[in-house]
């Protein structure tokens, strides 16, 4: 009897190890991301593509530390040529439900974000009487405060990797308007898509 109950605990101990060891330590996120810019009133909304890093340390089961930076460019704003980019840094919680292969996550994810634009235009040099055309380059940067919430969905394909077929975050920017003093956020919708590397567990 005591032998049969040694054996069913050391089975237990086994199975929970195992169970325990089901969850990565770590997860890196490589994929490519869309965003569409709901900018400000004075300028129409525009559509962004991009990429973008998530490093994962999984404290337990359910509980995250998530590090996400992304960059993304457009190359036209209203129909005029403009070489935008937009570099996100955030970082936050994230509470995941692991069911099998299949991992819902939820995060909200606090920092910054860098944008950069720069658009030439044609104007005028003039010197006396005369004046000549010439090219006029025009740049602007700015750091700003930045937010994302949202989810997504992991889909665990092998040992070590999971396919992320959507990830999808309202994600909110506070670029300064010169224009609108009373307007200085952009709320926008981020969709990414990729591969989930899995490090540590089982």
């Amino acid at each position: 009897m005591k032998k049969t109950i040694s054996v069913l605990v050391l089975v237990l101990l086994c199975s929970l190890g195992a169970f325990a060891q089901d969850v990565p330590k770590a997860e890196l996120f490589v994929g490519y991301n869309y965003v569409r810019v709901n900018s400000t009133t004075d300028v129409p909304a525009f559509s962004s593509n991009g990429g973008s890093g998530q490093l994962a340390i999984n404290f337990n089961k359910y509980l995250s530390g998530v590090a996400d930076f992304g960059v993304y460019h457009n190359g036209v704003i209203a129909g005029y040529s403009v070489n935008n980019n937009i570099i996100n840094y955030l970082f936050g919680p994230r509470l995941s439900l692991r069911k099998g292969r299949v991992t819902p996550y939820f995060n909200i994810l606090f920092g910054g974000v860098y944008a950069a634009a720069q658009a030439t235009t044609q104007g005028q040099v003039c010197t006396g009487t005369s004046c000549i055309p010439s090219a006029v380059h025009l740049t602007n940067s700015q750091n700003a405060f930045a937010m994302a919430v949202g989810g997504g969905l992991d889909i665990k394909v092998a040992k070590h990797v999971a396919f992320r077929p959507i990830g999808l975050d309202y994600f909110l920017t506070r670029l300064y308007n010169p224009v609108n003093a009373n307007d200085h956020n952009q709320n926008n919708l981020r969709y990414s898509a990729g591969v989930n590397f899995l490090f540590g567990g089982q």
